[in-house]
Formats: C-alpha cells, structure tokens, sequence
C-alpha cells in the first residue's frame, strides 16, 4: 500500500511540476510580449512628441511656416506633421510617429501670444532711464532695445531683450530671479484696429467724441458722450455685450469699479490730442486681484497715451487694476512737472508702452519726489493664463493645449 502511495505522490507532485514549468513559459512569453508593446508604444509616442516639437519649434521661428513633414526617418521610425488653421488665428499642429508598424498621434494647439502676458514691455527705453538698486519689477518682461542697468536691481519674472544690456559700470550685477535671455525681436503690433473692430461688432462704440465711463461694482456703467452730453446708465451685459468698449479720434475718461472682463480703447488718433484715455480717479475691480476668486479683468489699450488726470481725486495716489498698452505713448501724468506731490501710481496688472513717460520730477540730491508721482508696478499673475477681451497680441505663438 505504502508502494503505491509512494507512486502517487511521486506522480502528483511531477504533475504539480510539469504544470509549474509551462505556466513559467508562458509567463516568461508573455512577459516578452508585454515589454515588446510597451517598447514599441514608447518609441512611437517618443517619435510622435519629437515631430511636434521640431514643428512647433519651426513655426515660432517663423509664424508662417505651413511645409511640415512627411515621412522622415527618425530613431528606426518615422514621422509626419501639418499645421491647420483654426479660428481666433490659431494653429493646429498635428504630429504621428510610427515604429514597427504602430502609429502615435500627438496635437498641439497654438494661439498668438498676448501683450498681457507682460508685466513690463518696453519699446524704447530712453537713455537716460536706468533701473537702479532698489527697483524691483515683477511679471515677465521684454525691453525691445537695450535694457539699462546700475547697481543691483532685482526682476523677478524672466527678462527678454532684442539688443542686450547696458551697463553703467563694472559693478552692476542685476538679479534675474526669472532668468535672462537676449536676441529676442517681439516688436508691437503696427495697429490696434481689433480693438476698434471688436467694439463696432459686439460691444460699444463711438466715433469722433470724448466719452466718459464710470463704472459700478453692480455690472453698470454710467456714460456720457461729449462734454455737455447728459449722463446714462445701462448694464454692461446689454451695453457692450463682448466687453469690448472703444472710441476713434477721440478720448476716453475713466474711473470707477469694474465688474467683469472689459477692454477700454481710443484706437484711431489724428494727431496727438485724441487716442487717448484719461484716467480720472481710481479704477479697480469688485473683487480684489490677488483674490484667487476675482473673475473681474480690464484692459486699457490707447493709440497715444493712458493718462493720469490732474483732479482733485488724483492728489493723493491713484489705484488702477488693469493691463495698460499704449501703441505710440505710455503711461504719463498731466502737468507732473507741475503738480505737487501727490503720491504713488499703484498698478496691479502691467504695463505695455512704445515708450516710457513722465510720472514725476525728483530731487536727484535727495532722490526724493518733488512733483507727480511715485510708480509702483505689481504683475497680475492671471494674465499668464487669461487676458481681457480683444487685447492686442503679438506676431509670436504660443502653446495652448499639447493632447496625446
């Protein structure tokens, strides 16, 4: 009896074996199987992230690149890429990658690059205007010449430039938190008639007059056209329903609290005294910007200057939350050589300007304001992802969406 168990035993456990080391092959198989498709996988979505950063890179070289790829051997496979139009001037990158016959599809949208994405941007930086120790500029920032430099100054964004620095002597060492880079030629666009468009299309606008704008933390506005017109009132859903508000050859005066997304324009000058928008007391939104809940955003976008009025509610600071783009002007106070002191410029948002302007006069003895204005500039962060209605961007794109 003890015999035949013994058999049995020796049986089931040669069966228990033999089943053990084919399930082994065919783990072992099998597991071949699966690196070789993941490998596989890998290369071709490797290949296909490849063509669309060579295109990309391409198309921001040169915004009216269209050839594409096809079929160029890459890493034992190969690769392929178009570029389709989209609305709002965008563009569709899509880029494949195929290895040992399978194929991986990578999409890159595109959009143009706002102007509100800049805390500062600087056409011409006079000669003159240096930033100094003590000056601090937050946000991105681009200087389309040469940027000036004494002491240690502190950007705590990234700094573009197209033709370097200028240093005033040896010891200058400006800190570039953000890092640094030159070479960079983003010029202003030759014109804001978007804005102009925009505002005939979807949302207010007025031709050959002064307006004046006063808005209310309830969604309304208060207008008035021409300086003997009689004053309005009407909710901005209804009054420009885009929010997009404009005047050519003419002035906007402005003040108030803003509610929503709006953009303010005098877009189309002739001459100097028009294509501007005074700015007649504070202008701020209902929600504090550094709220993460605000939802509330402007745009202020003049052919010649944006302009702090000389008024009575001007005499002690003036607080402004928006992004400023001035096309042939920048930033300047009324009379500032003039006017006593009257405290700080306060902007939460940034400043986009052909040409820096005058805010105030100082004693260069003391360093202290005499006249005009104090300036100080803090970036709205939320302009790296949203900006106001129709806000001028640039001819340089940038990535939106990267979907694989």
């Amino acid at each position: 009896m003890f015999g035949r168990a013994s058999v049995f035993l020796v049986l089931g456990f040669s069966g228990i074996l033999l089943m053990y080391t084919q399930n082994l092959f065919t783990f072992s198989s099998n597991s071949v199987d699966v690196y070789s498709q993941y490998y596989t996988n890998t290369m071709a979505e490797n290949i296909a992230s490849s063509a669309a950063n060579l295109a990309c890179n391409q198309f921001f070289l040169s915004p009216t690149w269209t050839t594409g790829y096809s079929n160029v051997s890459f890493n034992g496979g190969t690769f392929s890429a178009s570029i389709v139009s989209l609305a709002s001037n965008r563009k569709k990158i899509i880029a494949t990658g195929s290895y040992s016959g399978l194929t991986k599809t990578v999409e890159v949208i595109l959009q143009p690059s706002s102007f509100a994405r800049f805390g500062y941007y600087g056409a011409i930086m006079p000669g003159n205007l240096y930033y100094v120790t003590g000056d601090t500029v937050s946000g991105p920032m681009h200087v389309q010449g040469k940027l000036n430099v004494w002491g240690r100054p502190v950007f705590t964004g990234k700094v573009t430039t197209k033709n370097g620095l200028k240093k005033l002597d040896s010891s200058t060492d400006p800190q570039f938190l953000g890092g640094y880079e030159s070479g960079i030629n983003l010029p202003l666009p030759s014109t804001i008639n978007t804005v102009s468009a925009d505002a005939e299309s979807g949302g207010k606008f007025f031709s050959s007059t002064d307006v004046w704008l006063t808005f209310n933390s309830n969604g309304s506005v208060d207008y008035k056209v021409g300086s003997s017109g009689s004053w309005e009132n009407e909710m901005l859903s209804t009054f420009a329903p885009n929010g997009v508000i404009s005047v050519d050859k003419g002035n906007l005066h402005i003040k108030g609290t803003v509610k929503g997304k709006i953009t303010l324009g005098a877009t189309l000058s002739s001459g100097t005294s028009n294509g501007n928008i005074y700015l007649d007391d504070n202008i701020v939104y209902d929600t504090d910007p550094t709220n993460p809940t605000c939802t509330d955003m402007l745009g202020i976008v003049a052919t010649n200057n944006v302009i702090v009025s000389d008024n009575v509610p001007n005499k002690s600071d003036i607080i402004i939350n928006a992004s400023i783009f001035s096309l042939k002007g920048g930033l300047k106070a009324e009379h500032y050589s003039t006017i006593p002191y009257s405290g700080t410029i306060r902007l939460t948002g940034g400043l986009i300007e052909y040409q820096a302007q005058a805010t105030g006069v100082f004693n260069p003895y003391t360093g202290q304001i005499t006249n005009g204005y104090n300036s100080y500039i803090r970036f709205d962060e939320r302009f790296m992802t949203q900006v106001p209605p129709s806000f001028p961007k640039s001819a340089s794109y940038e990535v939106l969406s990267w979907f694989e």
